[in-house]
């Protein structure tokens, strides 16, 4: 789908030969793959930084238009000596979306990467019912 597109740009708009786009081999599994890949990547590292300094968490539960749950997390940590804000994750909250929910999502999360609950240093969310 983006191999015509930018085959279409450089022929009527730049008006060069597209022969090298051609050549690309991007089909569809190929771009997925290489964005989860990417993913992958970004999320390591953040999971490596956050295993050894301090952070802070902002969690937000949020519902689709399919009706099921979400719970978006974010963090913040400083990062070579400037503040540094990541999405950590969003994940689907399996039935209710209580705080009991939210705060289970978030610990099982820091314990499969291994993440220190201890690195938190304060912790934000919407008003979530007990």
């Amino acid at each position: 789908m983006k191999k015509p597109s930018i085959s279409v740009f450089l022929k009527t708009v730049l008006e060069k030969d597209d022969k090298d786009v051609k050549a690309l081999p991007l089909s569809n599994n190929t771009v997925s793959r290489k964005i989860d890949e990417m993913s992958e990547d970004i999320e390591k590292q953040l999971v490596e930084k956050l295993k050894t300094r301090n952070f802070s968490v902002q969690m937000d539960e949020s519902t689709l238009r399919d009706s099921n749950a979400v719970l978006i997390t974010y963090v913040r940590y400083i990062d070579v000596r400037n503040l540094a804000e990541e999405t950590l994750f969003c994940k689907r909250l399996e039935s209710t979306t209580t705080s009991k929910d939210i705060y289970n999502k978030l610990k099982n999360y820091l314990d499969i990467n291994d993440i220190p609950m201890k690195n938190i240093t304060s912790c934000a969310a919407d008003g979530a019912p007990y």
